[in-house]
């Protein structure tokens, strides 16, 4: 409650009721919360037309300030091929860097990356060996 007795909305205080506007400036003078929210609004087409290259480029600049939520979205695009060209290595790398910072959705997204790598892309990211893959008989 606040002081007039009304409900706190958690989502305004978390910036996700900014006007588009305000966020987007917000955004561009570099706050990496307001860039994931730019990317999250583009991503589910909330306000905007949905764009996964626009979502992209706004988990991207947060990502390149560390932020893992937006680490994760960005490698989740790249894994999907979603608005970029599938690339499973980026896709690797920044699950291994969201998940360093426990983000247990990245966690997940190494298992599933891991068995899609190839040998070549395993040794590139530093995996000791080849994932032991499944045989048919």
């Amino acid at each position: 409650m606040d002081w007039n007795g009304e409900p706190l909305d958690l989502l305004e205080l978390a910036g996700l009721r900014d006007e588009p506007e305000a966020l987007r400036q917000r955004a561009l003078a570099g706050d990496p919360v307001a860039q994931f929210n730019m990317g999250v609004r583009y991503a589910e087409g909330r306000g905007v037309a949905q764009d996964f290259l626009e979502a992209a480029k706004w988990y991207g600049a947060a990502a390149d300030q560390g932020d893992p939520q937006a680490q994760f979205n960005l490698g989740l695009l790249f894994y999907q091929g979603l608005g970029l060209p599938r690339n499973l290595v980026y896709a690797y790398e920044l699950f291994r860097s969201a998940a360093a910072q426990g983000d247990e959705r990245a966690r997940a997204g190494l298992a599933a990356v891991s068995l899609e790598l190839n040998d070549e892309d395993r040794l590139n990211l530093g995996l000791d060996a080849p994932a032991v893959r499944p045989t048919h008989h």
